[in-house]
């Protein structure tokens, strides 16, 4: 048991404290979470517009709506960040950062859009006929009637994407950003050990994830409780 505990300190030792290598998993959960909260917070508002397009009631907007959401969902993210790097924004003078979230949010936004519009076909037709007879116009039955269901049906996989828009970041790394996988590659080519850096940040990115579901739950749990007194 000893044996185990002092190995298991040597390696805490040298992943984290050795030459203040902490510093880089620092670094890295930083640039994760900057560009998972600005690209899923935006990714938001596109997925709005872009889920408002595919409902138009002009065709023409209803088809650019749905080829722009299934082309950003059919490109890998890996290749999105490279046409937005290299090629959109090859000439640019912007960020590093601010380009890839520009790319992430789009991906985000692709995948956001489609629960926008399964969340809101689950709301009855019947449903939206009774708020209008009872006198309300159209965005009062829609905000009344249409968006506390759709955003009830949609939160589950909100969240979800939101932990799937986190895990997409761990690509940016090949574009010279120190994200958690990055940091975890620095150090474990230093240790010459791959698994502790790597286990580290499995267990950042789970801990991550089950605060955001958590602090979710909760709210959810606010909300219904308010509605009900």
């Amino acid at each position: 048991m000893i044996v185990f505990f002092n190995t298991l300190w040597d390696k805490i030792y040298a992943t984290f404290i050795l030459e203040n290598r902490y510093l880089f998993f620092l670094e890295g959960l930083r640039s994760t979470l900057i560009l998972t909260f600005a690209s899923f917070i935006l990714g938001t508002i596109f997925g709005i517009i872009l889920s408002l397009m595919q409902n138009s009631g002009n065709r023409s907007v209803n088809k650019a709506g749905n080829v722009l959401a299934m082309g950003l969902r059919e490109i890998p993210t890996m290749v999105l960040l490279m046409i937005m790097v290299y090629i959109i924004f090859g000439r640019s003078s912007l960020s590093l950062m601010l380009v890839v979230a520009i790319g992430l949010t789009f991906k985000a936004g692709a995948y956001l859009s489609e629960i926008f519009n399964t969340a809101l076909a689950t709301v009855q037709e019947g449903e939206i006929e009774a708020a209008r007879t009872l006198g309300m116009n159209k965005w009062q039955a829609f905000y009344y009637v249409v968006l506390p269901q759709t955003v009830e049906k949609a939160m589950p996989l909100y969240i979800n994407q939101f932990i799937s828009t986190m895990q997409e970041t761990s690509v940016v790394g090949y574009l010279a950003i120190v994200d958690l996988t990055k940091a975890a590659s620095i150090v474990s080519s230093r240790t010459l050990d791959a698994f502790f850096g790597i286990i580290s940040i499995t267990i950042i990115y789970f801990v991550i994830g089950m605060i955001v579901k958590a602090v979710a739950k909760a709210i959810r749990n606010r909300s219904r409780n308010e509605v009900s007194a």
